[in-house]
């Protein structure tokens, strides 16, 4: 095991208007699990790729256990890297592949064979040892693929969203096993995902990538309820965060959609943004009035219900509020049809307020202060 720390991590493309990653400084403890998580192109597998040494940076360092190995050749880093197209030689059986790294680092028969049995029974795969690639599922084949990183014991498991060839079905039982595992294993590891269920469950912190560039990084609950920007704020949350621009009217901050009061002690530009999560949306049939007051401070809204997804324990429902569409979370399947009038309820206490300009957040609501 060994901490891994990156600092300024640069790589550029040349034919590429910016950098894939611009200046990246990161830091993953000894034993922990940090996810890098981001939409499609922010360079979160560009960082993977330069920390395991299969590319290139154009400035900045990795250092892996205090040592610098950013010029150092991939074999000689002593990290293992689990790839999401499995790569597995079809030729071989699942034990000779396993085996394959310590069979390329000289490592004894015996050795190799006690070792890839060992993996084998903690991925829970021994009966599967005789098959080829071709004989598994695609469960399987990642399973194998991961016992082939776990045999080398290396100083640092590097992820490369491993699961998102998968069913979701599937996806869901392993993210539970792998992440068990890892943490079993307490290895330090970097996992790269675009899921941001996977990020939520799984890391020990969160690191957020957009455009090449850090957002934010910290524990699950702290990012979600604390958002360093309204991209931040976008990402993580299903459904997304209701993100509702505002302009200050005296006391009030108003928009289309709903009038909210100043936060106390709390200076707010004359345009901000109002992040109301789905699950502050209390939803209840019946019509009330734009704006007005509920119980204890509450604000209300009128709304009407365009789109309900019952997922089972709980529905989504999207609404329509004076032409501003507003998402929210209810318990169960009984709650409003599509079409019908509502009443949605939030308290302003539990309101997220960003800088329309910068998107940066101003004020944290009462949860995560």
């Amino acid at each position: 095991m060994a901490t891994l720390s990156l600092r300024g991590l640069t790589r550029r493309f040349p034919s590429a208007e910016r950098p894939a990653l611009a200046g990246l400084d990161l830091d993953v403890d000894d034993g922990e699990l940090l996810v890098l998580v981001g939409p499609s192109g922010c360079g979160k597998s560009t960082a993977l790729r330069l920390i395991a040494g299969l590319d290139s940076p154009d400035g900045g360092t990795v250092s892996i256990g205090g040592r610098d190995v950013s010029r150092v050749a991939p074999e000689d880093r002593d990290v293992a890297m689990v790839f999401q197209g499995y790569a597995l030689y079809p030729h071989m059986t699942a034990r000779d592949i396993m085996g394959f790294p310590l069979r390329m680092r000289g490592v004894a028969r015996e050795e190799r064979a006690r070792r890839v049995e060992e993996a084998a029974a903690l991925l829970a795969i021994g009966h599967l040892l005789e098959r080829r690639p071709g004989e598994l599922s695609g469960g399987e084949r990642q399973r194998v693929a991961m016992g082939r990183a776990i045999v080398r014991a290396p100083a640092a498991f590097l992820f490369d969203e491993p699961l998102s060839n998968l069913d979701a079905a599937l996806r869901a039982e392993l993210r539970v096993e792998l992440a068990a595992l890892v943490r079993r294993l307490g290895t330090t590891s970097v996992y790269v995902t675009h899921d941001q269920v996977e990020a939520m469950t799984m890391g020990d912190r969160i690191a957020v990538l957009r455009a090449g560039e850090l957002q934010q990084v910290g524990p699950p609950r702290a990012i979600y309820e604390a958002p360093a920007n309204t991209f931040v704020a976008g990402f993580l949350g299903t459904p997304a965060i209701n993100l509702l621009p505002l302009e200050r009217s005296g006391e009030r901050y108003v928009g289309a959609a709903l009038s909210l009061p100043a936060p106390p002690g709390v200076a707010l530009p004359d345009r901000a943004i109002a992040g109301v999560r789905p699950e502050h949306l209390r939803v209840a049939p019946g019509r009330g009035s734009h704006g007005d007051a509920g119980a204890q401070g509450e604000v209300e809204v009128e709304a009407r219900v365009v789109v309900a997804e019952p997922l089972g324990a709980e529905t989504f429902l999207y609404l329509d509020a004076g032409g501003t569409r507003l998402r929210a979370r209810a318990h169960g399947f009984a709650t409003p049809a599509p079409g019908e009038a509502v009443r949605a309820r939030l308290d302003p206490r539990d309101v997220l307020w960003f800088d329309a300009g910068s998107g940066a957040r101003i004020a944290a609501p009462r949860a995560a202060s």
